[in-house]
């Protein structure tokens, strides 16, 4: 996640004197990186990036904090400030306006704190306030609703405001939604809920919060509001990022939930909340202050063995060095004996600082990676795994055949999959679709690659694409799908032309036994006359054909178009990469074609495989030309030891014609 962070801010709480590049080169080099600084009349505006991990940095002062550390370990002079002056007193509350509050689990609000604050005047905020949530790109609303804003931006602690008279009975219920529930949220949609999340409903079942995420359009504060409910928490990060991904919405708010908030910095968020409040909306505290906190978070000590860091880092640090380290960070060390120290925690990083390792690392970055000694590895030989060379190898044949690689999404549409003739409910459909374009996860890459080949004809007549990506064969409720490889194709050319590069694919690859059959049982996207099976060692690896009129022109496909769709693993595993040498021959082949008449159903395949078995001087057979019922091979005949004599090859050829005409019924035709 990326927040941006004025420099002006950082310096409210950060007295240094160094320079808006230093800033941004010392947090790039020890803590967040700073992607970029841009300049807003004369203050300087830091784009950075924050860590999952470091959700304590998502805010002005998180950011003062660490640049701070940074500091103080180079030598270069800085003080933080203080978050609340400890010696500010809030003033006393002269009414008590009720509040019911009822949790239903506190496992949902860890900590939830409130107060009631009356004679709000609604007005603009000042203008301090107003430029500084520009500069972050928050729009100013009004007074309350702004102080909320900044209190995000400046501390990382969200808060919410409610209208107090809004809220029926003086009551809030927090517990977890109904299964389609519906609230109306403050930017006016409505949102249809699942069941779990956390919300809030008043005294007459009304939802008047989306917890973590936004508060709803029943109880915003507007120009009318004279009282005002100031609403500070933290939640069940786990339960705040679900309900994100179930209804496609994420705000500043969640984002920082759902990574988790500091429960014991709330305190210090609600009283700076107050005295803006007061100051600026001249309210006055019109009740007490609601802290439900029934399980405190407990303090984490580590023991440290100061040895560890220079057997994981491989320099050594002064242990005094270390122990101003770990002050600055505001971890508390004290000594068990001469090399081992009992760390303890702050609250902002217990959730990140675990072991003694997590300290370790905290060490190395703030005393530099880049002042640790780089080190080249010794060079280790690794093989690559066998189906990343067979992959890349099938790429590269395909490219140099004339085909183009395309990547499309793993999900589709449910129109894609009606084009095919496919039922959805057969298929894996997702809970949280991004769009109506991405619903369903992929049964097959061919509805994708026609769906390309639409759009792609529109720029050119002729192409030749090809994919590799997985396809979810689903397994039944609650079982993860089959998950499997296909390289699937499509191209402008014809039938046999495309045979014939799936032929050189398969030599290349070292695969041998194959052979191309009348498929039966095949998708009826395809012309059933045009279309063939691929078998190695007679197992299935895929098909071949040309699409029909119907899924043509459902797809808008102008011309005639061959799919092509096989199975990588197969691929893989009949594939040999190992090329072996076969020495050039001795003696000269004997080439001759021979032309034969069979019937319309028969096999070419079955016609070169019986050739091919007649006689071992036999080495090759290729079909050179067909017409009507007319059949011409290629035959090559060859031998290792000497040239064979006319005589030779006309014995094997009679044996040829004898077998062809009992087993095929094939008549030669003397040219």
């Amino acid at each position: 996640m990326n927040i941006l962070v004025p420099d002006s801010w950082i310096k409210e709480f950060l007295k240094t004197k160094i320079s808006p590049k230093e800033t941004a080169d010392y947090l790039s080099l020890c803590s967040q990186s700073v992607e970029k600084t841009s300049k807003i009349k004369d203050d300087f505006i830091y784009d950075i990036e924050i860590t999952t991990n470091r959700p304590d940095c998502l805010s002005v002062y998180g950011i003062a904090r660490e640049l701070n550390a940074i500091l103080t370990n180079l030598k270069i002079p800085s003080k933080l400030k203080p978050y609340l002056d400890t010696k500010q007193l809030l003033i006393k509350s002269k009414t008590n306006l009720p509040l019911e509050v009822k949790i239903s689990d506190n496992s949902l609000c860890p900590r939830f704190t409130a107060v009631i604050l009356d004679k709000i005047k609604i007005k603009p905020s000042p203008a301090i306030i107003k430029e500084r949530l520009e500069k972050v790109n928050i729009r100013s609303l009004n007074n309350v609703i702004d102080i909320t804003n900044y209190q995000m931006v400046e501390t990382g602690q969200p808060m919410h405001a409610f209208d107090y008279d809004k809220i029926l009975n003086a009551k809030m219920v927090l517990r977890k939604s109904k299964e389609k529930e519906t609230v109306i949220t403050l930017d006016g949609q409505e949102r249809i809920l699942r069941e779990g999340s956390i919300i809030i409903e008043d005294g007459k079942g009304r939802i008047i919060d989306l917890c973590g995420i936004m508060g709803a359009k029943n109880s915003a504060v507007d120009e009318n509001t004279k009282r005002v409910l100031l609403f500070v928490q933290t939640y069940d990060p786990i339960r705040i990022r679900k309900t994100c991904q179930q209804l496609s919405f994420r705000t500043e708010a969640s984002s920082r939930f759902e990574r988790g908030i500091n429960p014991e910095g709330i305190s210090d968020s609600l009283k700076k909340a107050i005295s803006m409040v007061i100051k600026n909306c001249n309210g006055e505290i019109a009740s007490k202050i609601i802290d439900i906190y029934p399980k405190p978070q407990k303090s984490t000590n580590i023991q440290f063995d100061m040895n560890l860091v220079s057997k994981i880092i491989g320099i050594e640090i002064p242990k005094k060095n270390v122990i101003n380290i770990l002050n600055s960070l505001g971890i508390q060390t004290s000594r068990s004996n001469f090399s081992t120290l009992n760390c303890q925690i702050p609250s902002w990083r217990i959730n990140d600082i675990l072991l003694p390792q997590d300290i370790v690392e905290e060490i190395a970055r703030i005393y530099g990676y880049h002042n640790l000694p780089s080190n080249i590895l010794p060079t280790i030989t690794k093989t690559k795994d066998q189906q990343f060379v067979v992959e890349e190898k099938i790429k590269t044949i395909l490219k140099y055949i004339g085909f183009i690689e395309i990547a499309n999404y793993s999900m589709i549409g449910k129109d894609l999959l009606l084009k095919l003739r496919l039922k959805p409910e057969d298929y894996l459909k997702i809970s949280n679709p991004l769009s109506s374009d991405l619903v369903y996860m992929r049964p097959t890459l061919i509805p994708s690659i026609l769906a390309t080949a639409s759009k792609e004809q529109k720029n050119k007549n002729d192409y030749n694409l090809f994919e590799i990506a997985n396809i979810y064969i689903p397994q039944g409720q609650n079982i993860l799908p089959e998950e499997i490889k296909m390289l699937t194709g499509i191209s402008s050319k014809k039938f046999l032309e495309i045979k014939g590069d799936i032929e050189t694919l398969l030599d290349e690859l070292g695969i041998k036994n194959y052979e191309f059959k009348k498929a039966n049982n095949i998708s009826d996207i395809y012309n059933q006359n045009i279309t063939a099976e691929i078998l190695v060692d007679k197992i299935p690896i895929g098909t071949i054909g040309e699409i029909n009129n119907t899924t043509q022109e459902s797809f808008s496909i102008k011309n005639k178009v061959v799919v092509f769709d096989l199975e990588l693993n197969q691929l893989i595993t009949h594939s040999s990469v190992q090329k072996s040498f076969v020495p050039l021959p001795n003696f000269p082949p004997f080439i001759e074609d021979l032309a034969f008449n069979i019937k319309p159903e028969t096999y070419v395949i079955d016609l070169i495989n019986i050739i091919r078995s007649i006689d071992p001087l036999i080495k090759n057979v290729d079909l050179l030309d067909s017409h009507e019922n007319t059949r011409t091979f290629r035959i090559t005949y060859q031998s290792p030891d000497r040239t064979l004599t006319d005589q030779e090859v006309k014995k094997i050829r009679e044996k040829i014609i004898i077998i062809l005409k009992e087993k095929i019924v094939a008549i030669f035709k003397e040219k």
